[in-house]
Protein backbone atom coordinates (compact mmCIF):
# COMPACT_ATOMS: atom_id res chain seq x y z
CA UNK A 1 0.00 0.00 0.00
CA UNK A 2 1.46 3.38 -0.76
CA UNK A 3 1.54 6.12 1.36
CA UNK A 4 -0.73 9.21 0.41
CA UNK A 5 0.72 12.68 -0.70
CA UNK A 6 1.53 15.28 1.61
CA UNK A 7 -1.19 17.37 -0.07
CA UNK A 8 -3.62 14.45 1.90
CA UNK A 9 -1.59 13.56 4.18
CA UNK A 10 -4.19 14.26 7.58
CA UNK A 11 -2.58 15.50 10.70
CA UNK A 12 -3.14 13.88 14.09
CA UNK A 13 -5.18 17.17 14.81
CA UNK A 14 -7.22 16.22 12.46
CA UNK A 15 -6.95 19.43 10.30
CA UNK A 16 -5.51 19.19 6.24
CA UNK A 17 -1.67 20.72 6.24
CA UNK A 18 -1.79 24.50 5.01
CA UNK A 19 -5.74 25.35 6.31
CA UNK A 20 -6.12 27.14 9.24
CA UNK A 21 -8.65 25.82 11.28
CA UNK A 22 -11.90 27.40 10.78
CA UNK A 23 -14.60 28.12 13.56
CA UNK A 24 -17.48 25.46 14.23
CA UNK A 25 -20.29 26.00 11.37
CA UNK A 26 -23.72 25.02 12.30
CA UNK A 27 -26.69 25.00 9.91
CA UNK A 28 -29.78 27.47 10.67
CA UNK A 29 -32.85 28.69 9.46
CA UNK A 30 -32.47 32.33 9.82
CA UNK A 31 -32.60 35.72 8.11
CA UNK A 32 -30.61 38.09 7.43
CA UNK A 33 -30.86 41.64 6.32
CA UNK A 34 -27.66 42.67 4.89
CA UNK A 35 -26.98 46.48 3.92
CA UNK A 36 -24.01 47.50 1.43
CA UNK A 37 -22.21 50.76 1.02
CA UNK A 38 -23.43 51.51 -2.07
CA UNK A 39 -27.02 53.21 -0.19
CA UNK A 40 -29.13 51.13 -1.23
CA UNK A 41 -31.75 49.81 0.96
CA UNK A 42 -31.36 46.37 3.04
CA UNK A 43 -31.98 42.93 1.04
CA UNK A 44 -32.90 40.10 2.84
CA UNK A 45 -31.57 36.67 2.65
CA UNK A 46 -31.75 33.29 4.45
CA UNK A 47 -28.97 32.20 6.36
CA UNK A 48 -27.67 28.26 5.67
CA UNK A 49 -24.47 27.90 8.06
CA UNK A 50 -23.54 30.28 11.03
CA UNK A 51 -20.45 30.41 12.71
CA UNK A 52 -18.64 33.01 14.98
CA UNK A 53 -16.95 34.10 12.47
CA UNK A 54 -19.12 34.95 9.80
CA UNK A 55 -22.30 33.23 7.50
CA UNK A 56 -23.37 31.75 4.37
CA UNK A 57 -26.95 33.31 2.70
CA UNK A 58 -29.03 32.57 0.11
CA UNK A 59 -29.65 35.02 -2.78
CA UNK A 60 -26.56 36.55 -3.46
CA UNK A 61 -27.16 38.97 -6.33
CA UNK A 62 -25.72 42.17 -6.22
CA UNK A 63 -23.18 41.30 -4.11
CA UNK A 64 -19.43 40.94 -5.11
CA UNK A 65 -16.26 39.23 -3.44
CA UNK A 66 -14.64 42.07 -1.19
CA UNK A 67 -17.57 43.80 -0.80
CA UNK A 68 -18.44 45.85 2.35
CA UNK A 69 -21.42 44.66 4.06
CA UNK A 70 -23.38 45.41 7.57
CA UNK A 71 -25.61 42.79 8.47
CA UNK A 72 -27.75 42.57 10.98
CA UNK A 73 -29.07 38.44 12.23
CA UNK A 74 -31.62 37.90 15.29
CA UNK A 75 -30.74 40.08 18.11
CA UNK A 76 -27.53 41.28 16.08
CA UNK A 77 -27.56 44.83 14.51
CA UNK A 78 -25.40 46.27 12.18
CA UNK A 79 -22.63 43.85 12.16
CA UNK A 80 -19.79 44.93 9.77
CA UNK A 81 -17.89 42.64 7.39
CA UNK A 82 -16.87 41.32 4.04
CA UNK A 83 -17.95 39.08 1.55
CA UNK A 84 -15.27 36.50 0.75
CA UNK A 85 -17.04 34.61 -2.32
CA UNK A 86 -19.96 34.46 -4.09
CA UNK A 87 -21.05 31.18 -6.19
CA UNK A 88 -24.15 29.52 -7.61
CA UNK A 89 -26.43 32.31 -5.92
CA UNK A 90 -24.87 31.60 -2.16
CA UNK A 91 -22.65 34.15 -0.78
CA UNK A 92 -20.06 33.88 2.21
CA UNK A 93 -19.94 36.51 4.26
CA UNK A 94 -16.89 37.21 7.41
CA UNK A 95 -17.78 39.28 10.28
CA UNK A 96 -14.90 41.94 11.36
CA UNK A 97 -15.54 41.01 14.92
CA UNK A 98 -16.21 37.40 16.53
CA UNK A 99 -20.30 37.51 17.01
CA UNK A 100 -21.68 35.55 19.88
CA UNK A 101 -24.01 32.97 18.40
CA UNK A 102 -26.58 32.76 20.81
CA UNK A 103 -27.87 36.38 20.54
CA UNK A 104 -27.77 35.71 16.48
CA UNK A 105 -30.24 33.03 17.11
CA UNK A 106 -32.21 34.82 19.36
CA UNK A 107 -35.57 36.47 18.40
CA UNK A 108 -35.33 40.55 17.93
CA UNK A 109 -37.90 41.78 20.81
CA UNK A 110 -40.70 44.03 18.94
CA UNK A 111 -42.18 46.28 21.23
CA UNK A 112 -46.32 46.08 20.95
CA UNK A 113 -48.88 48.04 21.86
CA UNK A 114 -51.37 46.40 23.88
CA UNK A 115 -54.82 45.72 21.87
CA UNK A 116 -57.54 48.76 22.23
CA UNK A 117 -60.95 47.37 23.11
CA UNK A 118 -63.37 47.22 20.37
CA UNK A 119 -65.34 50.45 20.13
CA UNK A 120 -69.32 50.27 19.58
CA UNK A 121 -71.51 52.62 18.66
CA UNK A 122 -73.57 50.84 21.42
CA UNK A 123 -73.36 52.26 24.42
CA UNK A 124 -75.18 49.37 26.31
CA UNK A 125 -72.49 46.87 27.47
CA UNK A 126 -71.91 44.22 25.73
CA UNK A 127 -74.01 41.15 26.01
CA UNK A 128 -71.98 37.70 26.50
CA UNK A 129 -73.46 34.45 24.60
CA UNK A 130 -74.26 32.05 27.34
CA UNK A 131 -73.97 28.10 26.31
CA UNK A 132 -77.53 26.84 24.94
CA UNK A 133 -79.18 24.26 27.00
CA UNK A 134 -79.20 21.00 25.29
CA UNK A 135 -82.80 19.83 23.26
CA UNK A 136 -85.32 18.75 26.09
CA UNK A 137 -88.14 18.17 23.48
CA UNK A 138 -88.71 16.94 19.88
CA UNK A 139 -86.42 14.80 17.44
CA UNK A 140 -83.77 17.25 18.16
CA UNK A 141 -82.84 16.00 21.92
CA UNK A 142 -82.68 11.82 19.97
CA UNK A 143 -79.90 13.36 17.14
CA UNK A 144 -77.22 12.31 18.69
CA UNK A 145 -78.55 8.98 20.30
CA UNK A 146 -76.89 5.98 18.54
CA UNK A 147 -80.08 3.80 19.25
CA UNK A 148 -82.90 6.03 17.66
CA UNK A 149 -85.21 4.86 15.27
Amino acid sequence: MSEPRDATRIHDDGALPDHTARATRTSVMLTASVERDSGRSATRHRVRDLSVGGMRIDNAAGLHADMTIRASVGALQAVTGTVKWVRGGFAGLAFDTPIDLDEARSKVAVATRAPEPARTLDRRPALTAAPAPPPTAGWIQDLRNPYRK
